[in-house]
């Protein structure tokens, strides 16, 4: 989140109370006192307001999102949704995929606290687990589903690239999904990405987005299966 300074007159979104000082912003303009930096949603990163709901102790999310969390029918329909995206683009997961729903605190201690999915490995023999946050919304859960489904096209095909180059890759997926959804949250997820400073998953993801860019998207395909072993 970014830090700005404030003229007289603006509001926090979570306390109501005027900003004095310096404040926090999120992607979507939102603003907080300096003492809320914790309090966003955990799905969208938003900054919320009185009308969030607590999932489960801790995990708070927006107004927004706590409207448009799929059932598990609705999940299944996103992974289907991607899938085809992606078969539309010239990249075809074949896999059965398969989703387990869990908590943050959850997800913590199965992988880290900042993960909001992962692929489990080795695949049994129905297909592939993609271990996700249970309480996202439709555009953040494809957005997490449309990373993981790359990392599972990779092992497919025993690509092993450098780890900016696997994670950037993901990412590029996540970023053109987002593009085809283009819901105000969806658009958020990609200035969150745009805003990635983290040298494997923000710089990767900008390097495969310039070559996207540049040479189109069967020619990024073509780049990774270099790296097949």
């Amino acid at each position: 989140m970014n830090i700005r300074s404030l003229l007289l007159g603006h509001s926090c979104r979570i306390c109501g109370k005027i900003i004095l000082g310096e404040a926090y912003q999120d992607w979507s303009g939102n603003l907080a006192c300096k003492k809320h930096n914790a309090c966003f949603c955990s799905s969208c990163g938003r900054y919320y307001g009185s009308k969030a709901k607590e999932m489960v102790p801790g995990e708070w999310l927006c107004e927004t999102c706590v409207k448009n969390v799929p059932d598990k029918a609705g999940a299944e329909k996103t992974v289907s949704y991607i899938r085809t995206f992606y078969k539309q683009q010239g990249l075809d997961i074949k896999s059965h995929i398969m989703l387990k729903g869990v908590t943050a605190a959850q997800m913590a201690n199965l992988h880290s606290a900042q993960a909001r999915g992962f692929v489990e490995l080795p695949p049994d023999t129905d297909g592939y687990h993609i271990v996700v946050r249970r309480y996202l919304s439709r555009a953040v859960l494809a957005m997490v589903l449309s990373h993981e489904m790359l990392h599972i096209w990779q092992y497919e095909h025993q690509i092993y690239p450098p780890d900016a180059i696997c994670e950037g890759f993901c990412n590029l997926g996540s970023y053109l999904v987002m593009l085809s959804i283009h819901t105000p949250t969806a658009m958020g997820q990609i200035e969150l990405l745009n805003r990635d400073t983290d040298i494997v998953y923000g710089d990767g993801f900008r390097k495969m987005k310039e070559m996207y860019e540049q040479k189109g998207f069967s020619s990024v395909i073509t780049y990774m299966q270099s790296y097949k072993r």
